[in-house]
């Protein structure tokens, strides 16, 4: 299985545009072409669940920064991805070194995030096999951080969690608690992909 996390900015519209739209698009396909990172624009980053023992080694991992204990979406490993070049030493490289990289390599992709897989253009919901809901984030003052942008009350949490439940509901998708410590072995992926 592959994942796809809701992480920054505007967490609870993100996730309901998704939903609205019926597919996770690259930062082109929704009109935005100014961001930069090793996915670019017309890439969408996804993960695959390697397993404790290469995560125990500190390695950057996508799957426990951005998809335990956050909105994300379950994608079935049937859809066409790039596995980029990881390069675990990216963040000591300067941008220029990081631009000659990428264009004297122009049939590569590359990462810093050692599960990185990335998709190109969308995915289309029929392969959304599950959506991750993080139901037992903490509480600070009455309100619940969902990113650096995005905190919501108590009742405005519940209310985005309700939403997305029915949606899945009515669509038949899977609803799985991000936040239980069962989450990783919920879509072992196969063989952990290495």
């Amino acid at each position: 299985m592959y994942y796809h996390g809701v992480v920054n900015g505007l967490v609870d519209k993100k996730v309901l545009d998704i939903l609205d739209k019926r597919e996770i698009c690259s930062a082109a396909r929704l009109g935005l072409t100014k961001r930069i990172g090793f996915n670019e624009n017309d890439y969408i980053s996804i993960c695959s669940n390697m397993g404790e023992e290469v995560y125990s080694t500190g390695v950057n991992s996508a799957f426990n920064k951005y998809i335990k204990n956050r909105f994300c979406f379950v994608i079935d490993d049937s859809i066409e991805v790039f596995k980029p070049v990881y390069i675990p030493d990216a963040s000591s490289m300067g941008a220029i070194e990081l631009f000659n990289l990428k264009r004297n390599n122009p049939d590569k992709r590359f990462s810093d995030i050692i599960d990185e897989y990335q998709a190109k253009d969308f995915i289309p919901f029929d392969k959304v096999v599950a959506i991750g809901i993080p139901y037992n984030l903490e509480v600070q003052n009455g309100e619940i951080r969902l990113s650096n942008f995005c905190t919501l009350t108590v009742d405005e949490f519940l209310s985005l969690i309700k939403k997305v439940e029915d949606c899945a509901d009515r669509l038949g998708i899977k609803v799985v608690d991000s936040s239980s410590p069962e989450f990783d072995l919920m879509f072992e992926d196969k063989k952990n992909k290495k």
